[in-house]
């Protein structure tokens, strides 16, 4: 990172031949506080979506990974030493992702009965609200995808 003025700017670099990728801004508190604000609202509506509307989004979302999976393959590579044939198969076990969450969601969020001390006790599937993540970066779309798919698909945001 480096000072710019009032602003901070990551730079993404290309392992390989060092050169400058790209400069990203950090987001002002300002900025991070509408987004939290956004989010807020977006809940509202995306929770209440039925299942199968929801579920569509990520069947498009592994249409989009597949069509796209040579660009975003090149983009790992640059971006972080990745050869490209394994940065290529890490966009296709994304698309594979969303289509087995979008296929399963039905089934894996149906509550549960479990009998626990002669009791009926149900387990149900609500979503939470804004979750964040944080996570590394050997498997940026992986990594990402992996957590980002079931946590939108169960209504959160």
């Amino acid at each position: 990172m480096s000072n710019v003025g009032d602003f901070m700017k990551l730079k993404s670099i290309n392992p390989a031949t060092e050169e400058l990728n790209k400069e990203f801004e950090i987001f002002s508190e300002d900025k991070i506080v509408k987004i939290v604000d956004e989010s807020r609202k977006a809940f509202n509506e995306w929770k209440n979506f039925d299942l199968s509307n929801r579920t569509k989004y990520f069947l498009n979302l592994a249409d989009v990974l597949r069509k796209r999976k040579n660009e975003y393959g090149r983009l790992i590579s640059i971006e972080m030493g990745k050869p490209i044939k394994q940065a290529i198969a890490e966009v296709e076990k994304c698309a594979w992702t969303a289509e087995i969450y979008s296929e399963k969601a039905d089934e894996w969020l149906q509550e549960e009965e479990v009998q626990v001390d002669g009791k009926r006790h149900l387990v149900t599937f609500e979503p939470l609200g804004i979750i964040l993540s944080i996570m590394p970066w050997n498997f940026p779309f992986w990594q990402t995808l992996r957590f980002a798919i079931p946590t939108l698909v169960a209504g959160n945001v």
